[in-house]
C-alpha cells in the first residue's frame, strides 16, 4: 500500500498538482463531520463529472449503523421512497415509501416525457417546525412576531438545511442522519480510455467509512481520484428538540422595568410577571398593580409601522392573530403599556426590544381615553384623534355609499394596505417624518376618491369633481381643508420648495410639525363629520341616486 501511495505522490509531483485537492481533504472533511457548519448540504449533484460532489442524505433506524458503515456505495437515493404495489409470490402489497426502515429528507421525482424533475421536502420536517414556503421554493420558520429564519434552501440542484433543525429533527424521531457521498477529481477534463487503477485507501472509524480510489494512465501523464463514503450522526437526547414538551428549557423571561422614579434619580423597577402582580382580587397585596403604567419613547413603534405584519392604532399594537397588546399612544410623545400586559401580552423577544425603549414615569400620565376606557370603563371615552379621525372617514364612506350607491373612496391598493397605521401626529418636529404623514394623509383623504362616480366639474382632479357632486345633490359643504392639504402636499413634496413653499408656511404651517399635523387631522376630522351629517340629513337627488 505504501508503495502504491508513493505512486501517487510521485505522479502529483511530476505533473505539479494539488496533493490535498487530489487527495480529497476538504471532502474527508465533510464526511468525517457532516455537520460541520451551520448549514448542511443533504442534496447535491454534479453538474459535471468533475464538479462539486454529489451527496445524498437521509434517515435511518439507528439499529441499521452498523450495517451502514459496512461499507462506501450508496444504500439509497434521491429518486428511492415512491410509495406503491409490489408481488410477493401470489401475494401483492402496498409499500408507502419508507423503505427498510429509511426515510428521506429530500425525494427526487423524474418526469421523464419533460425531461425534468422537481425536488421535495419531507412534510413531516416541514410541519414539525411549522415551516413556510415562500414564491422562491425555500422553507422559513416564522417566530410569534412574524421574523423568518431560513430553515431549508432549494437553489436548483442543491437542497440545504439548517443545521440546527437537522439536529433537532433526528432528536425528536431518534433516527440517525445518513450521509452518501461521492466525490471525483481529475487533473484532464476527459477521462482516457487507457486509465487503469493504481491503489485505494480505505478508512473506517466511529461514524464514518470512505475509500479513496486512483486510477492513471500507464504514461503517468494522468491522474483521477474517486472517493465513496458513508457517515452517520446519532441523535442527540430526545429533549434536545426543544419541540412540546421539551421546550421547558426556553424559558419564559420576565424582565423588570421601571414603574417609579426615585427622588435620587434612580428608577425602582419591577418584574411584569402577572402572576407576582396584585390585582382586584387580592393576590400579591404588597406588589406593584397589574395596571402600573410603564412608559417608552415613541420610537418603540416605528419597526412596527414598517412591517406590513404587525398593526399599529392609538389603542392597540398586534401582529395578525398571534398576539396583541393593549397600548396608549394617545399622546404622541411616549407610548404606555401596562405592566401585566407587558408580561402576559407581548412574546418575550419583544418585551426585550420594549425594555431598550423605556423612559422615566417622572411626569408622565395616561390619556383620558386611556383612563376612561381601562380604568372607569365608559362606554363613552373620547377617542384619540387618530383613531376619531380614522372612524370620520369610514363614517363618510358608508354615508356617502348610502347616499349614492357606491362608496365614496376606492379600496387601497394590497401594497398600501397598511397605510392607516403610517397617519399618526408625529412626536418630534422631523420634516421626514411630517412629510411621510403628509404624503400618507393625502392619499387617504384624496387620491383614493373614486372619481369614476363623481360629477364631472370640466376642471380635473377629485376634488373639484367632489365638489361638483355636493353642490348637485344640494350639499353646501366646506372641503377646504382637502384643498389646503393638496397645497401642503404640493408645496412640500411634489415640487422644489419656493414661493409657494414660503406662502403656506405662514398660513397653513407654523414650523411646528407636531401641532401642523394634529391642527390638519383635526380639521379633515371636523370635516368628514360634517359631510356624513349632511349626506344623512339631505334628501337624495335623482340624479345621482
Amino acid at each position: 500500500m505504501a508503495g502504491s501511495q508513493g505512486k501517487v505522490i510521485q505522479i502529483i509531483n511530476n505533473l505539479e498538482l494539488d496533493e490535498s485537492y487530489f487527495r480529497q481533504i476538504d471532502v474527508v472533511q465533510l464526511v468525517m463531520n457532516p455537520f460541520c457548519d451551520t448549514w448542511t448540504t443533504v442534496y447535491q449533484i454534479k453538474k459535471d463529472l468533475y464538479s462539486n460532489p454529489a451527496i445524498f442524505s437521509c434517515l435511518a433506524n439507528t439499529e441499521l449503523e452498523n450495517t451502514i458503515l459496512e461499507g462506501t456505495d450508496w444504500l439509497r437515493h434521491a429518486s428511492d421512497f415512491s410509495p406503491g404495489f409490489y408481488i410477493t409470490g401470489n401475494n401483492t402489497y402496498y409499500e408507502n415509501g419508507m423503505e427498510d426502515d429509511y426515510d428521506f429528507l429530500v425525494k427526487e421525482i423524474y418526469f421523464h416525457v419533460l425531461e425534468s424533475k422537481q425536488l421535495h421536502i419531507s412534510q413531516e420536517f416541514v410541519f414539525l417546525f411549522n415551516l413556510f414556503r415562500e414564491e422562491d421554493g425555500c422553507y422559513y420558520a416564522l417566530d410569534e412576531s412574524g421574523r423568518k429564519e431560513k430553515v431549508v434552501d432549494v437553489d436548483g440542484d442543491t437542497v440545504r438545511f439548517k443545521t440546527s433543525y437537522l439536529m433537532r429533527y433526528i432528536a425528536a424521531r431518534q433516527v440517525l442522519y445518513v450521509q452518501f457521498v461521492d466525490s471525483r477529481r481529475s487533473s484532464k477534463p476527459s477521462y482516457p480510455m487507457n486509465a487503469e487503477h493504481i491503489c485505494s485507501e480505505s478508512r473506517q472509524c466511529d461514524s464514518t467509512h470512505y475509500e479513496i480510489s486512483y486510477q492513471s494512465t500507464k504514461e503517468r501523464d494522468y491522474l483521477f481520484s474517486m472517493l465513496y463514503a458513508r457517515s452517520v450522526v446519532r441523535p442527540g437526547d430526545v429533549s434536545t428538540c426543544k419541540i412540546w414538551p421539551y421546550d421547558k428549557e426556553i424559558t419564559e423571561h420576565f424582565p423588570e422595568f421601571a414603574i417609579r422614579e426615585l427622588p435620587d434619580g434612580t428608577l425602582e423597577r419591577f418584574s411584569c410577571d402577572p402572576s407576582k402582580l396584585a390585582n382586584y382580587f387580592g393576590a400579591n397585596p404588597d406588589a406593584p398593580q397589574y395596571l402600573t403604567p410603564v412608559y417608552f419613547s415613541p420610537d418603540v413603534l416605528n419597526r412596527y409601522r414598517d412591517d406590513p405584519h404587525y398593526k399599529v392604532t392609538e389603542r392597540r399594537l398586534s401582529c395578525g392573530t398571534q398576539w396583541g397588546v393593549e397600548i396608549d399612544n394617545v399622546i404622541p410623545e411616549r407610548v404606555m403599556v401596562y405592566l401585566g400586559d407587558l408580561g402576559r401580552d407581548l412574546p418575550a423577544k419583544e418585551r426585550a426590544y420594549f425594555l431598550a425603549h423605556e423612559i422615566s414615569p417622572a411626569g408622565q400620565h395616561a390619556s383620558e381615553t386611556a383612563l376612561a376606557q381601562d380604568i372607569l370603563g365608559s362606554f363613552n371615552a373620547p377617542m384619540g384623534p387618530i383613531t376619531a379621525f380614522l372612524d370620520a372617514r369610514c363614517k363618510l364612506n358608508d354615508a356617502w355609499a348610502a347616499r349614492f350607491n357606491h362608496p365614496l373612496y376606492r379600496p387601497f391598493h394590497d401594497d398600501e394596505d397598511d397605510m392607516e397605521k403610517l397617519i399618526r401626529i408625529p412626536a418630534g418636529n422631523s420634516r421626514q417624518e411630517f412629510d411621510t404623514v403628509i404624503l400618507n394623509l393625502t392619499k387617504y383623504c384624496i387620491d383614493y376618491i373614486d372619481e369614476s362616480v363623481l360629477v364631472s366639474s370640466g376642471k380635473p382632479g377629485g376634488i373639484n369633481k367632489l365638489e361638483a357632486t355636493l353642490l348637485e345633490s344640494g350639499l353646501h359643504a366646506d372641503i377646504k381643508p382637502l384643498r389646503d392639504l393638496q397645497e401642503i402636499r404640493s408645496a412640500c413634496m411634489a415640487h422644489a420648495k419656493g414661493k409657494k413653499y414660503e406662502r403656506i408656511k405662514g398660513t397653513l404651517l407654523t414650523g411646528n410639525y407636531p401641532k401642523d399635523i394634529a391642527r390638519i387631522i383635526e380639521r379633515l376630522t371636523t370635516m368628514m363629520d360634517c359631510l356624513s351629517s349632511g349626506l344623512d340629513s339631505t334628501p337624495a337627488s335623482p340624479n345621482l341616486s
